[in-house]
């Protein structure tokens, strides 16, 4: 985890929809412990200890934890009497990475740094695409996260992964959900479920794995796939 990323992508996501002051604090924290401890994957810690980071009571903690969880920020699995909860901090950075793939960056002074997360302000958006995405998204879900409810938080992780802006000839945005980034979502989806790991921390990892890689289409995914295992003698 690269600690200053983490904290850029953490301020840039508090201007545009911020946490209260504590549930801010904890998380700043929790990044701390975890870099006191190298960064590892999962840690455990308990209400009280919590409590004392940040000098606030433990129904304090509670409610500043349920916000950063309910903002994908952190996610838990409930401890038990003489053992404490384990918990895992989302990589910020992942989760914001492939949001504006391939696509005009806004200038400082745009007004879509500051809403970025209401998707019916970007640019292009109409009602139709709306339409459009809520039937992309419940698809989706039912598919890949069978049983589980539709959010909204999920919904804007899926309008992230598919939308495609650019300016016509007029100067004027226009977007649409290419077929070509669906087919691309479709093939994360997929490699998250064969390893078991249907969460959108991973599911975001592996977005930010392709950026880096350069890989902008399911075809050049496969591709890649193909020489990995090739190298690896798996053919």
């Amino acid at each position: 985890m690269n600690y200053i990323a983490e904290l850029n992508a953490f301020h840039a996501k508090m201007r545009r929809t911020p946490l209260s002051r504590d549930a801010q604090l904890l998380w700043f924290k929790l990044m701390d412990f975890s870099n006191s401890l190298f960064w590892k994957e999962e840690f455990k810690l308990d209400l009280t200890r919590m409590a004392k980071m940040i000098g606030v009571s433990k129904n304090t903690i509670l409610s500043a934890r349920n916000e950063l969880v309910d903002a994908g920020l952190l996610t838990f699995t409930a401890g038990t009497k003489g053992s404490p909860s384990v918990y895992h901090l989302n990589s910020v950075a992942d989760m914001e990475g492939p949001q504006l793939p391939d696509i005009e960056e806004p200038a400082p002074d745009d007004f879509l740094c500051e809403v970025r997360d209401d998707i019916t302000s970007y640019f292009g958006y109409t009602e139709a695409l709306g339409k459009e995405l809520e039937q992309i998204a419940r698809s989706t879900m039912d598919e890949f996260f069978p049983g589980q409810q539709m959010t909204e938080w999920a919904v804007r992780q899926i309008f992230y992964y598919i939308k495609e802006q650019h300016r016509d000839q007029d100067g004027q945005w226009v977007m649409s959900f290419p077929e070509e980034r669906k087919a691309l979502m479709a093939y994360v989806l997929e490699q998250a479920r064969r390893n078991d790991a249907m969460n959108w921390a991973y599911i975001n990892g592996i977005y930010h794995n392709l950026s880096v890689r350069g890989i902008k289409t399911v075809e050049q995914a496969y591709d890649y796939d193909l020489e990995r295992d090739r190298k690896k003698g798996r053919y």
